[in-house]
């Protein structure tokens, strides 16, 4: 059974693609609480209703190691790719620690000067 892994350390997100078939891909680095965790993947979070905020939620799961594992805070790393869908805005990564966001797109300052406005 998956679980939540202990700690996100770096998110990074990106597009690929071109303008009719765009990708978002995203890429974490994390640390599991022990070592043997397997699995390890980055879970998309579904929406009936896109967030208002924009962000595409993930959490970082794997699972636990079946046997005695050494308690030490080992490195993980995960990935994901799909469709961009046109609400996004960036990605929010969950641990049991922490969560990491990282924006897709940057608002420009003439954009941001008008929403403030």
């Amino acid at each position: 059974m998956s679980e939540l892994l202990r700690e996100i350390v770096e998110v990074n997100a990106f597009i690929e693609g071109d303008e009719d078939n765009m990708l978002l891909t995203v890429e974490v680095e994390g640390l599991a609480s022990t070592t043997g965790w397997t699995a390890v993947r980055l879970d998309p979070h579904v929406y009936i209703t896109p967030p208002e905020d924009g962000y595409q939620d993930f959490d970082l799961v794997g699972d636990r190691p079946a046997g005695a594992a050494a308690d030490a805070l080992t490195p993980v790393e995960a990935a994901w790719e799909g469709p961009l869908d046109d609400w996004v805005v960036g990605v929010r990564v969950h641990a049991i620690d922490n969560l990491i966001e990282d924006e897709v797109f940057e608002l420009e300052a003439d954009d941001a000067d008008s929403e403030a406005a």
